[in-house]
């Protein structure tokens, strides 16, 4: 991610200042590493009055003060993008493989993100000094061991950096994440969705009377499966297999040409 930050973190950052603020600790003592998901996307002008009417509902992560998270991730797959293509062809039973880094507080994880047929994530991670664009023999195995699968061989193949913010209800034991200023790039081509938040509800067990759900219903926007991983990779490899995303890249440049 650029040294320069955008010119829109400050105007978010004071948006946030008016909720009630969540430790890191406070916050992990409900680990989530297994659960439900749920992702929306909208135009980033809806951002304020969103926040504004979650505001009751929920506690804003703050690490160090910090309101509002810089991420990393460093993503790998096989020579033949099976990750990518278990996604586009509709697998229930995937996974993910990323180092992913919070420049905020610089811990470092090295993360394999499995979904099950059951639609429940599950993510299991080991920490690491720092991303390595080659996989350690540790690595290899923690890979392998978790996916029961042997001799598999694995390459990076896409970063993504992005701002974060973390809304967290510990009654309900839910999050909802805000990921925006979202970048990919990949050895030979990077692209921006500058004008898109992705966000996801993180939830122990489905629950409906969701003030975040409740939001979306009454605006229309509708659940999606929204990967970034996949659209990233998309976005970055002209020529790759995409029929099964062409809605999700349809709604993508809706929102990126929207007026605000």
């Amino acid at each position: 991610m650029s040294s320069t930050e955008p010119a829109l973190i400050p105007e978010i950052r004071h948006w946030l200042e008016s909720f009630r603020p969540i430790s890191l600790e406070e916050m992990e003592a409900s680990h989530l590493m297994s659960r439900f998901d749920e992702k929306y996307i909208f135009h980033i002008s809806k951002l304020h009055d969103f926040l504004r009417q979650l505001k009751d509902d929920y506690k804003v992560l703050s690490i160090r003060h910090r309101l509002l998270a810089e991420y990393e991730n460093l993503y790998f797959d096989t020579p033949d993008l099976r990750s990518y293509h278990d996604h586009h062809n509709g697998k229930a039973a995937r996974y993910k493989i990323r180092f992913r880094r919070y420049r905020d507080s610089g811990d470092c994880y090295f993360e394999v993100k499995r979904k099950d047929n059951r639609g429940l994530t599950h993510k299991e991670r080991i920490a690491v000094r720092q991303m390595h664009r080659e996989l350690s023999v540790p690595q290899i195995h923690f890979v392998e061991r978790i996916l029961n699968v042997p001799h598999l061989s694995l390459h990076p193949t896409l970063n993504n950096s992005f701002y974060r913010i973390t809304l967290v209800n510990t009654e309900n034991r839910e999050r909802v994440t805000l990921d925006m200023l979202i970048h990919f790039q990949n050895s030979s081509r990077s692209k921006s969705l500058n004008y898109i938040v992705i966000s996801e509800v993180k939830q122990e067990r489905h629950f409906y009377n969701s003030a975040f759900k409740r939001l979306m219903q009454r605006e229309r926007i509708f659940p999606i499966s929204f990967s970034k991983y996949c659209v990233g990779t998309l976005q970055t490899h002209p020529g790759i297999k995409y029929n099964r995303f062409k809605p999700k890249l349809t709604l993508i440049n809706k929102l990126s040409n929207e007026r605000v």
